[in-house]
């Protein structure tokens, strides 16, 4: 009977529904202090039977969930730090997991301390912290390796690099992969070094989601824009010829016939990533159109971005500012993010005098392998009726 009360499809249950799913501002990470809804009690998307309380963020806004509560020193999955770490990632879209080691210590004898960045690139996948927290978010697998192998490493100088990512240039928010017809699901960038001569180099993130539903409440003509008209995502370099065409937001279907009534309709995806997008397949009418829309949603989403008729109070710019998480990074943490909701960047960094690496280590999740570990992770906490 629950069940079916749930899964009502009268207009009431829809929305409450909608209001448990839908990411709004309000649910955004800021630049400073936690997600507004905490400040809401009455808009908290938690079940009190799952959720007891809000676990305690750090002074940076995020959840950091410590790597031991997640994987013990055999390698053993502890079921209540990965759930912990999911629904963290899956309700805020960004995660930090603290006190990671360089290396995985029951894979190895090698001695830990002091590695270089050459002797952890060499190590393999087993090795590496990050990439068995991956396969436990994911039920045993990474992915999107084809490019870039299931692991990579971050850092100026890289080997046969191809990719801006390899310099010390800034990096606009993005998602990664947007021309593949399934982009990855989560992605893990442990840092392994940031030495004290590293100047910049911080990590920025915002929700994308939330940034568009803000869109359609100050520019909903330019939303319209970008749910309508289908952007162009490529990748062209030697060993890579790929290309996809989708829009910038996505709504979910709902049978409605009415285009007007479909533009309030739940936003389930964003996908944004400028330096992977070519040339706009669209009828000459819509060019215009389609670029002014562009460059709202741009400044929205970039805080690097202003346009030259707006002041720095533009409501756009505005909101960028305030949404943009940003933090160097320190040795020992993973930034763990939906890949499917947030943009991530980079501030440009130069070396002063003393030590200067910056190296991260990186790797992917499938979507759908992580939401389901999530979903069992989940009933099974509730078929336990246990409070976390």
């Amino acid at each position: 009977v629950e069940w079916l009360q749930r899964m009502s499809y009268d207009d009431m249950s829809r929305m409450k529904r909608r209001r448990g799913s839908e990411v709004q501002p309000i649910h955004a990470i800021r630049k400073s202090g936690p997600p507004l809804w905490r400040m809401r009690k009455s808009l908290q998307k938690e079940s009190p039977s799952i959720v007891s309380e809000e676990p305690e963020r750090n002074e940076d806004g995020l959840v950091h969930v410590n790597y031991s509560s997640i994987l013990d020193s055999d390698g053993r999955i502890l079921q209540s730090g990965l759930f912990h770490l999911l629904h963290t990632v899956f309700r805020d879209g960004a995660a930090i997991v603290s006190n990671t080691p360089v290396i995985d210590n029951h894979s190895t004898k090698h001695k830990t301390d002091n590695l270089s960045s050459d002797k952890i690139e060499s190590l393999n996948e087993e090795q590496l912290p990050v990439a068995q927290l991956a396969k436990a978010m994911s039920g045993g697998a990474l992915s999107h390796g084809a490019l870039y192998g299931n692991i990579f490493h971050v850092r100026v100088g890289e080997r046969d690099s191809n990719n801006v990512a390899y310099t010390s240039s800034s990096l606009c928010p993005h998602q990664d992969l947007a021309y593949y017809e399934s982009p990855p699901g989560m992605q893990l960038l442990h840092c392994v070094a940031m030495g004290e001569a590293v100047i910049g180099g911080e990590s920025t993130l915002i929700d994308a989601l939330a940034a568009a539903y803000r869109l359609r409440e100050v520019r909903p003509e330019s939303f319209e824009c970008l749910v309508r008209c289908p952007a162009t995502f490529v990748k062209q370099r030697a060993g890579a010829s790929m290309t996809y065409r989708r829009p910038h937001i996505v709504l979910a279907e709902d049978g409605s016939s009415d285009s007007g009534e479909m533009m309030e309709n739940e936003i389930v995806a964003v996908h944004w990533s400028p330096p992977f997008e070519g040339p706009v397949m669209l009828p000459p009418g819509d060019i215009d159109r389609y670029y002014e829309a562009y460059s709202d949603f741009e400044r929205i989403l970039d805080v690097a971005v202003r346009s030259e008729e707006c002041d720095e109070y533009d409501e756009l710019s505005q909101y960028a500012k305030e949404f943009t998480w940003e933090r160097k990074l320190s040795p020992g943490e993973v930034l763990v993010f939906n890949n499917r909701r947030m943009l991530h960047g980079r501030r440009a960094f130069s070396f002063g005098e003393g030590l200067g690496q910056r190296h991260l280590v990186g790797c992917y999740t499938n979507i759908d392998d992580t939401v389901n570990c999530y979903r069992v992770n989940l009933r099974e906490m509730v078929l336990k009726g246990m409070e976390f």
